[in-house]
């Protein structure tokens, strides 16, 4: 469970972090402020509250958030959601592995290769990625807020992610990064805190993901 911890320990410093962006940014390594902005305003608030509406209004996405940190092997959470249904998740790191499953309030959770288990899903103890599911109406809230003042961001060099150059703003240790065009999205978030650099991925929209329970149970 090791990796579970560090994972999610890793989410909650996200949100956590970006609600206290500093004046004084350390800059992350693969972006860095460009030499002027050339984006007006206003177009950088439209960019920024189009995307993370896009995510939003989602029926179901495929999203990868990894933690890397100096001491250990990058810890990876592939989550498939499915708005108002459920999830299919898996974390991994090094041999560790854990998978779940969540239809409604059933929840279905396995170790590596282990048997399969069926448990009620607890209000009082969420699963690894129900906070995500029903956070999606409200997901990059932080920098959503902060569209309302685009002067603040900062514009960074554009980054290819699998071949689409994506424009990129920063606000402190917050970097986010937004597929082109009029259907753009929020493509990537990532962040840096004093144990982990968190990286957001957000890889796939409206795309069918199936939520069958596993077999044999």
């Amino acid at each position: 469970m090791g990796a579970v911890a560090l994972v999610l320990a890793g989410c909650t410093a996200e949100r956590a972090s970006s609600a206290r962006v500093s004046a004084a940014p350390s800059v992350a390594a693969e972006a860095v402020p460009a030499a002027a902005q050339t984006t007006p305003p206003e177009e950088v608030a439209r960019i920024v509250r189009t995307g993370i509406e896009r995510v939003r209004s989602a029926s179901s996405l495929h999203m990868v958030k990894t933690a890397e940190s100096d001491n250990s092997s990058p810890t990876v959470m592939d989550l498939r959601m499915v708005a108002g249904k459920g999830s299919r998740t898996s974390v991994r790191e090094g041999d560790f592995a854990i998978e779940e499953i969540v239809i409604g309030k059933d929840l279905f959770s396995r170790d590596g290769r282990g048997p399969w288990e069926r448990y009620a899903v607890d209000p009082e103890h969420p699963s690894m990625s129900s906070g995500d599911v029903d956070g999606i109406p409200t997901y990059a809230q932080v920098l959503y807020e902060q569209a309302a003042h685009p002067e603040a961001l900062t514009i960074v060099e554009p980054i290819e992610i699998d071949g689409v150059r994506c424009f990129g703003v920063q606000k402190g240790t917050l970097i986010a990064y937004f597929t082109p065009g009029d259907h753009g999205y929020l493509r990537r978030w990532t962040q840096r805190t004093p144990i982990t650099h968190l990286t957001t991925d957000i890889t796939e929209l409206d795309k069918p993901i199936d939520l069958k329970p596993p077999t044999g149970l």
